[in-house]
Order: C-alpha cells, then structure tokens, then sequence
C-alpha cells in the first residue's frame, strides 16, 4: 500500500507540474473554468467522483438526497439523508462536510449511523480543455458499531477532467487508510480506488453520466469490488439541481450493494 500512496504521490505532483504549465500558459489566454459556471460545474451529485472545480470563494452548496439498496445478502434499505455542504475558499479550494447518514438493512434487521466525512479540495491547473485537482479526505471515527468506523480514516485522491460542450470525462484516482466498524473488529485496511465518469450533455439543462468505480479492497477480508452508476442531472435553474441514479454491482462486495436506486436535489447559493 505504500507503495501505491507514493505513486499517488508521484500522480499528485505531475498534476501540480502540469497545472503549473498550463496556468502559466493559460493565464492571459484561457478563462478560468471554474468561474461563473451553473451548480453543475462544481459537483455531480449523485456519482462518487467530485468535479475538479472548487465552489466559488464566498458560496456554499447544500445537498440532500435518499437511496434504496438490494444488498448482495437479499436484504433491502434505505440510505438518507445524505446531506452534505461545500464551502468556498479562497486560493481555488473548498471544505466539504459530509453529515452522517441513517442506513439499514430489512434481512439483518439492522439501522444505524454511516460515519461523517471532512473533505479538502485544490484546483491545481487548467487550460483550454483539461482541468486538475487534487482532494485530501478525513474520516473521523463516527457513525454506529454495525456501519461507522472505530479508527480515523484518510483518503488521498487525484482529479483530472476532459471536458466540451457536449461532453466531459473525469478520472479519479484515490489511496485510503480506513477503519472497519466495531461490530467487525475496527480493524484498519488500506485500499486504492479508481473512477471514470463519462457525462453527455443532451440539453442545456440535462446530463446524462455514467459512472464505473471501485475498491482493490471492500474490507479487511474481501476482495476488490466495482459498480456502475448511471443517471441524470437536471439542471432547475442555474444554482439548483435535481438527480436519480441507478447503481449495480459488477464484481465483488462493494458496500455490499447488487442494485440501488437513488434521488436527491442540489443548491448552490
């Protein structure tokens, strides 16, 4: 594993290599991406990827939403409210603070607390088409003994997007310590996690993506894992958003999910 944090390492610095040539040579050329776009240009609620824009220095987004699970082990829940806000920084970055959320599970009988989350975000380059980013996330210990985390977490991701008009492709590459709950020892396990999303603009105000990601491990014991997310991002007006997905399992445990469904909505003010 340490092996891999030090090529993310390695990533992380070619990227801030590359933002420093492209902002060089894009400062009097390029308009900053990241600036005056919709609430869609700073995040993609509902996919696991973030985008590599930053909320503007001085705005926040709030964001709300609720998912039903068909678990790998035939049970069924609900995951909500998954509430999160993005606050704006200055120097091109934003904090992000994930609240806890209720899940539970109809087979195990079981309901408890998902563990929150504090997320520091820099955008680190740009030009014409290519913008880069980088994202450090604490996990504190938090959340119940069946779905939170005795031991603090962290998580290293490296951001880079594609973007058009009509299209944009995201790529998101991450190395994470994390902590297992109580009830499965709170043991800590480490794991590298990558994501492609592919989003298509149909409208103007409609985003269709589709989104493959993944765990090298789901836990202490288990084996990698990978889903896909699909949906739409409909845009109500420049600084609201509403979305649905639907999730499947393409291999392996991952949350323990085989099929989900998910809706939710999106403000930036």
């Amino acid at each position: 594993m340490l092996r891999k944090i030090l090529q993310l390492g390695m990533l992380c610095i070619s990227m801030q290599s590359f933002a420093a040539v492209t902002e060089s040579q894009a400062a009097h050329q390029t308009p900053y991406p990241c600036e005056n776009g919709t609430i869609l240009t700073y995040f993609k609620r509902p996919t696991v990827i973030t985008s590599t824009c930053p909320v503007p220095y001085g705005q926040f987004s709030l964001e709300s939403g609720v998912q039903f699970n068909e678990y790998f082990d035939k049970g069924e829940g609900w995951v909500y409210p998954q509430i999160k806000t993005r606050i704006g920084l200055p120097w091109r970055s934003e904090l992000a603070i994930l609240l806890p959320s209720e899940i539970s599970n109809s087979r195990t009988q079981k309901m408890g607390l998902l563990p929150m989350a504090l997320a520091l975000k820099h955008n680190l380059g740009f030009n014409e088409y290519w913008n880069s980013a980088v994202r450090f996330i604490y996990i504190p210990a938090s959340g119940s003994k069946h779905f939170g985390t005795t031991t603090d977490g962290y998580v290293l991701n490296g951001i880079a997007a594609y973007g058009t008009k009509t299209f944009n492709l995201t790529l998101m590459v991450g190395a994470s310590s994390l902590g297992s709950s109580k009830i499965n020892g709170g043991r800590r396990y480490t794991t590298f996690s990558p994501d492609v999303t592919l989003g298509w603009y149909a409208k103007n105000w409609l985003e269709l993506y589709a989104e493959v990601y993944g765990q090298t491990r789901t836990e202490i014991d288990l084996k990698p894992g990978y889903n896909l997310n699909t949906g739409l991002l409909f845009l109500l007006n420049k600084y609201m958003a509403a979305d649905v997905e639907i999730g499947k399992r393409i291999s392996g445990r991952l949350a323990n999910i085989n099929t989900y469904y998910g809706a939710g909505i999106s403000f930036l003010l």
